[in-house]
């Protein structure tokens, strides 16, 4: 193990480079470590269930996970892959809502995992480690909207073009 890790397994080096720790002052950063476990998950294990109560976050620490959501019809899409740096479940520490998707592993994997209560511990012991942090999420969650937001525009573009490049058999064009 790395000399930057702590006894529970938790790499502070690594941490330090995830966008929502990153820039964190070394003694916030201990204080979120301190709340921190390892998980380790075997492939098609769930991590989080979409609906269920959240609890914490996670941060890959090794291997891929993927993220499926269930449609009207209940077929479940997988939306996204996370990757070692990545975050999920980081809305539970700012919104008191179900899960949002299901997170499984894609072969084996390792989380770090942020327990919601320990973290809101933070606010009433450490405040500005709190302040940071929520902030660093609400940067994250906003980058991630953005994206999302461009991708929205991006079918509706592809389907307006699909629906105006056909013309119907009377020479109209179909809305």
């Amino acid at each position: 193990m790395a000399a930057s890790s702590t006894p529970s397994g938790i790499d502070r080096a690594f941490l330090a480079q995830v966008p929502i720790f990153a820039g964190l002052p070394e003694r916030i950063l201990g204080r979120v470590m301190e709340v921190a476990r390892a998980v380790s998950l075997r492939d098609g294990q769930v991590l989080v269930g979409e609906g269920e109560l959240a609890r914490g976050m996670f941060v890959v620490r090794a291997g891929e996970l993927e993220i499926c959501k269930r449609g009207r019809t209940g077929a479940e899409f997988c939306v996204a892959t996370l990757k070692v740096g990545d975050c999920v479940g980081e809305m539970s520490l700012v919104d008191i809502q179900p899960r949002s998707a299901t997170v499984r592993a894609r072969g084996a994997a390792r989380v770090y995992a942020f327990d919601q209560a320990e973290v809101a511990k933070l606010y009433v012991t450490d405040l500005e480690a709190y302040a940071l942090l929520v902030h660093n999420i609400a940067r994250e969650i906003s980058r991630r909207l953005r994206s999302a937001d461009q991708l929205l525009v991006d079918v509706g573009l592809a389907v307006d073009t699909t629906w105006t490049a056909s013309p119907d058999p009377g020479g109209r064009r179909e809305p």
